[in-house]
């Protein structure tokens, strides 16, 4: 290859590796369809359509839960490639990082605790359920967690999209195409 071609090349990213990148992209499928079940499960009356639709937003948060544990053993046997900039930068960007993990296993751990309380197990899609393994007083207060979760987890996810954009359009760093679909960089 000639050193014209070479210079044509896109520098090298150091970046995550595939399977991160593939957690990271399924998992924010899997929020997004769980986000947009939960949001529909009133316009279905009471019955068995409805619990069906439940079964399903209980499964994919069960999904997400198993997504987020996997990614956090993944980050703490693999960390994150190191990125350089303001040491203030860096911080927020850990924190946002650490609320974003902790909100996707706080909304199926609460979601789970709301169908205890309500009705003593959780269905799942194809008949299967989890029954509460303690008994919890029937109570409103954990299906409230978690729509507030839920909400906040959808306002950190667009102040997550947000900073991408950020870093790859006015700050022009590699930050977005570290995580961007496609070969590894």
């Amino acid at each position: 290859m000639s050193n014209a071609q070479q210079e044509n090349l896109p520098e090298a990213v150091p970046g995550y590796g595939g399977t991160v990148r593939a957690m990271h992209w399924i998992g924010a499928l899997v929020v997004i369809a769980a986000w947009c079940v939960g949001i529909s499960l009133d316009s279905f009356p009471r019955g068995p359509e409805r619990t069906a639709v439940m079964g399903l937003h209980s499964t994919i948060g069960l999904v997400v839960f198993s997504l987020a544990v996997l990614r956090i053993l993944w980050r703490i046997a693999t960390p994150a490639p190191v990125q350089e900039g303001p040491v203030w930068l860096m911080a927020v960007a850990r924190a946002g990082h650490t609320a974003l993990y902790v909100l996707t296993l706080a909304l199926p751990a609460t979601g789970l605790l709301a169908r205890w309380a309500k009705s003593g197990s959780a269905s799942l899609i194809g008949g299967l359920s989890i029954p509460a393994p303690f008994p919890l007083p029937e109570t409103k207060l954990f299906g409230e967690i978690h729509v507030t979760i839920a909400n906040a987890l959808a306002a950190l996810v667009a102040v997550h999209v947000v900073a991408a954009l950020f870093h790859h359009f006015v700050l022009r760093d590699a930050t977005l195409r570290r995580m961007a679909p496609g070969r590894a960089r």
